[in-house]
């Protein structure tokens, strides 16, 4: 594949440099250890070539959104060595699942049981799909995702099929909030995941924290944070 401007290679390196030292920083603030969250680059705004050098700077968690954008993506960096591993996080209409589903390893965005039985349904047999339940923790009007006190149940109905593995909770936090009430939303899920979890459903990922808000996420227990425009600033300037 053609890479990108030498340029642009060096202000890629330099952005995703910064924002590993950041979280770096958030977690030592929260003391944490430094490997203790990883990082999702969300890719869906920009080209293969882009995805491509972040999979040579050894950033290989990428994240996706829309499913037809992502397929041909895919395929464009099939051929890199070590290989990315795939997250999807935005809304997965139902019916772009089966041509879509076997390039993710991770679902991040389980938002309600009819997702829930179409990907049960859809998940192969012979590898295992790590899912993580969307919860509505700011109960948003225009936003999806269970309700708190529907989880546990949700929960248990993903159980039910063992081609699914449910690693976590995801969330995302309101927009236009103070640093302070983004860790109020993050903690409430962090606890609420304190409270589900099981020895034997231990629930160890929590997928919070965007560009914006990533540390705020990473003091309250975020383990996945999914950041896309801080990654790209200067990148695709021409």
């Amino acid at each position: 594949m053609k890479g990108i401007p030498a340029k642009a290679s060096q202000r890629l390196a330099s952005n995703l440099f910064a924002v590993r030292e950041r979280m770096v920083e958030a977690l030592a603030a929260a003391g944490r250890a430094p490997d203790a969250a990883r990082l999702v680059a969300v890719t869906k705004s920009v080209p293969a070539e882009v995805a491509w050098a972040l999979l040579d700077l050894g950033q290989r968690d990428l994240g996706e959104s829309r499913p037809e954008i992502a397929l041909p993506k895919a395929l464009a960096l099939g051929k890199h060595d070590p290989a990315p591993v795939w997250h999807m996080i935005g809304r997965y209409q139902t019916r772009k699942i089966r041509d879509s589903l076997p390039m993710f390893t991770y679902v991040h965005s389980v938002h309600d049981l009819r997702l829930l039985e179409r990907l049960a349904a859809r998940a192969s047999a012979d590898r295992e799909l790590r899912i993580l339940l969307q919860v509505n923790v700011a109960g948003e009007a225009a936003k999806q995702g269970f309700r708190p006190d529907e989880t546990e149940a949700a929960l248990e109905h993903a159980e039910r099929s063992a081609k699914l593995s449910v690693q976590g909770l995801m969330t995302m936090a309101p927009a236009g909030r103070s640093s302070d009430q983004l860790r109020r939303v993050f903690a409430d899920l962090r606890i609420l995941r304190d409270r589900l979890a099981t020895p034997e459903r231990p629930l160890q990922e929590l997928s919070m924290g965007m560009s914006d808000d990533f540390e705020e996420a990473l003091r309250e227990g975020a383990t996945l944070i999914r950041v896309g425009t801080a990654l790209y600033s200067g990148v695709l300037e021409r």
